[in-house]
């Protein structure tokens, strides 16, 4: 490509870093903010903000009465230090997170996991409502986050307790009569008294549940793992009178069995709220007639609401990591390129070139590519004779012929032996070919110049 060097670049060098710089800031602004909406928290499942039937929501404002701080975290880890960790996954929720999430916690404050059982959809009509068949607008429709049970489904958690397993009664199963709590202080129903879901086993270390709450029957539906911490709270409501543990700076896994002893549908009775809430103090280790010790925070990111990771964190995890890393190396190529080139920038060539010499050579190959060069001999000798007429102060408006005698005899005068003006005119006339118009022309032109010098002189 032909070019010649720019003696100017339409940007300096800070301008062009400026530029970079805001794009580039721009570009991960906009990476960052992508992605980042939360998903909706009244969809009728089974968290801590969950106003369906098998939703915490009733405990949480419970707790929220009894004046205890209650939080609600959407990214694993963001909890209060010291606060009682609820955790309320989803039934096919990944055991290592699960795992991950109440190990980092417990390190400084309690966990407490209930496990889900119930499968719930939102309701499609509100159940306050009597429905008649001659309303023409159809049933009313229910407060958005309500929810109906349509099955069962226990957790299946791989990678998280697995020395403990759990048991789900069907409808036809034998009844459970209730809860009882370990201390035998308090006892009350349960809103299905068969399907009823169950737990036994130890934790990773061999240590096994200490039950909290059974049925009448001896299932364990509440307990906590007897690690060697010293849970004052939690010996006293299981109705032991010797401590488990004596490590202070221990913090409990508590795990309910039965989602029904803290859930809104099994909250609907009055004993059971109790219970609920003597779970909840001594999961937090609650002195006695302490109504505010710890703080609760409700972990809503393994129950499907956890806040989703924009495209600036998938970027640099894999498998988009590698991408990212090419993409970098690649506009670092680019930037070192740009700012490491020899010389300056090549500024291409015009396609039109502009001033009188390109006016010129324009026209005359325009000429030659349209073959009619033969006609351009008569106009310039006609245009030669005009500019010699006033050089020389000839009289105008005669005869061509007594123009050229004229010239002629002047130009014999001063220059004998030269080609007469009249012989170069007829010839430019007369000819066809380039090469002898352009003869003729040039002849012309020195008989003009030769002239015009000589008066001038």
């Amino acid at each position: 490509m032909n070019g010649s060097p720019g003696n100017s670049a339409p940007f300096g060098p800070r301008a062009m870093v400026a530029l970079v710089c805001v794009g580039f800031i721009a570009f991960v602004a906009l990476l960052a903010a992508m992605g980042t909406r939360e998903p909706r928290a009244d969809n009728g499942g089974a968290h801590g903000l969950g106003k369906g039937i098998s939703g915490y929501a009733a405990l949480a404002a419970m707790l929220s009465a009894e004046g205890r701080t209650v939080d609600f975290t959407r990214m694993p880890g963001s909890a209060e230090a010291n606060a009682l960790l609820i955790v309320t996954p989803l039934a096919w929720a990944d055991g290592k997170d699960i795992a991950q999430v109440v190990n980092r916690h417990r390190l400084t404050g309690p966990v407490l996991v209930v496990t889900p059982k119930w499968q719930a959809v939102p309701l499609t009509s509100d159940p306050r409502v009597t429905p008649s068949r001659w309303n023409p607008f159809g049933a009313p429709k229910p407060p958005r986050g309500w929810s109906t049970v349509v099955g069962t489904e226990p957790p299946e958690w791989k990678g998280f307790l697995d020395r403990t397993s759990v048991r789900l009664e069907q409808p036809g199963g034998p009844p459970a009569h209730g809860w009882r709590s370990a201390d035998g202080q308090s006892s009350g129903p349960l809103p299905d008294d068969h399907v009823v879901l169950s737990g036994q086993g130890e934790d990773d270390g061999h240590h096994g549940i200490t039950p909290l709450v059974t049925s009448a029957d001896g299932r364990v539906l509440a307990g906590y793992f007897a690690d060697g911490g010293a849970y004052p709270a939690l010996d006293r409501m299981a109705g032991l009178t010797a401590p488990t543990g004596e490590d202070r700076d221990m913090h409990p896994l508590v795990i309910v069995f039965e989602p029904d002893l803290l859930d809104n549908m099994g909250l609907a009775d009055r004993q059971t709220g109790l219970l609920a809430d003597r779970l909840i103090r001594a999961a937090a280790g609650d002195a006695e007639g302490d109504a505010a010790a710890r703080p609760i925070a409700f972990d809503l990111s393994l129950a499907g609401l956890g806040q989703p990771r924009n495209l600036l964190s998938l970027a640099f995890q894999p498998p988009f990591l590698a991408a990212t890393i090419c993409l970098i190396l690649a506009a670092a190529a680019s930037i070192w390129l740009g700012l490491a080139r020899f010389g300056p920038a090549l500024v291409a060539a015009p396609a039109i070139a502009s001033g009188k010499v390109a006016l010129v050579t324009g026209s005359a190959e325009l000429i030659l590519r349209a073959r009619r060069h033969h006609l351009i001999g008569a106009p310039y000798a006609e245009a030669a004779r005009e500019r010699l007429i006033a050089a020389l102060g000839l009289p105008r408006r005669r005869p061509e012929a007594e123009t050229d005698a004229a010239i002629d005899r002047i130009l014999e005068t001063r220059m004998p032996g030269t080609i007469p003006f009249s012989t170069a005119a007829h010839q430019l006339g007369s000819a066809r070919r380039a090469h002898d118009i352009a003869a003729a022309a040039a002849q012309i032109h020195r008989i003009e110049r030769a002239l015009v010098t000589m008066r001038k002189a």
